[in-house]
């Protein structure tokens, strides 16, 4: 525990760190190596917000929680069309054993990915979260043992894999989404519902294009859906809408790229809501307290 307490801010520690230290030690106690395991990701999660002042009562804190589930929303989708790319690629002849062999962990990578966003956006938050983050990582990590990707391809898959942190690390504990699905057995409807979903578009005949697409803008609304109105209802201020799109837009080249007229389109109608909601929340603000 003596490590993980140095990563709070000095004054953080000394003024809370007997504390730490024993509800660590009480959540440890007896506890199986997954356990402790999870409660030191949370600890270490805990740290880096206290560290950059994201708490649930600031502004900053509350931002970061309104676009948590679109980010994750995003990073699913984005895993999702790149499966898509790769899959092509493992199923290649004439490829050496090797290459196929890289093809098809990134495959897997993705599809980890895709099922830990899905898991996320249902309300399992922590866990959820760390399995996209994982494979993200692993893909990352793929990528630059196996197939030695260039800067530009290292870049374009830190991305997701710094928004899939973003989302974990930085959202506060006590403004994450709550669970939308209650039961063990709605959850493991969801992740199988995820899986197919990902089987479906990464093996059906979708060529490279408009209909490519598909396998970003399809898992994108999905996982909107999943997250819910509780999510579109945190987008208070003109930042937070833009902020919340932001992942979208920027993972989701392929869509917005397709052709001249969709990616202008988009960013109006973006910016039109954020317009909207400024609007909106101004007048609120200037309403009398009596309501009249």
């Amino acid at each position: 525990m003596t490590a993980l307490l140095r990563l709070y801010p000095v004054g953080y520690r000394r003024e809370f760190g007997d504390e730490l230290a024993l509800a660590y030690h009480e959540a440890t106690r007896d506890a199986g190596r997954a356990a402790r395991t999870r409660e030191a990701l949370d600890v270490t999660g805990h740290a880096l917000r206290m560290r950059l002042g994201l708490g649930s009562a600031g502004r900053r804190g509350r931002l970061v929680a309104a676009v948590a589930p679109f980010a994750v929303t995003a990073v699913g989708a984005s895993a999702l069309w790149w499966a898509g790319l790769m899959l092509p690629g493992a199923t290649a002849s004439g490829l050496p054993a090797g290459m196929t062999t890289a093809y098809l962990l990134l495959v897997a990578t993705h599809f980890v990915t895709v099922l830990g966003a899905a898991i996320a956006l249902s309300g399992r938050w922590s866990a959820g979260g760390w399995t996209a983050l994982a494979g993200c990582s692993a893909t990352a990590v793929t990528e630059a043992t196996r197939l030695g990707g260039g800067v530009e391809l290292v870049l374009l898959l830190r991305t997701p894999l710094l928004l899939a942190a973003l989302a974990v690390l930085l959202c506060p504990a006590d403004l994450r989404p709550r669970p939308r699905v209650r039961t063990a057995a709605g959850l493991a409807a969801v992740v199988l519902w995820a899986a197919l979903l990902a089987g479906v578009l990464t093996l059906g005949p979708l060529p490279d294009g408009s209909f490519g697409a598909l396998r970003f803008a399809v898992p994108a609304a999905a996982g909107l859906a999943l997250a819910g109105r509780p999510a579109f209802a945190r987008l208070r201020t003109a930042p937070a809408v833009l902020l919340a799109a932001l992942p979208l837009f920027v993972l989701g080249t392929p869509l917005w790229t397709r052709d001249a007229c969709t990616g202008p389109l988009a960013l109006a109608f973006l910016l039109a809501t954020a317009t909207a909601v400024s609007i909106r929340r101004r007048r609120r603000n200037g309403r009398p307290l009596d309501g009249s």
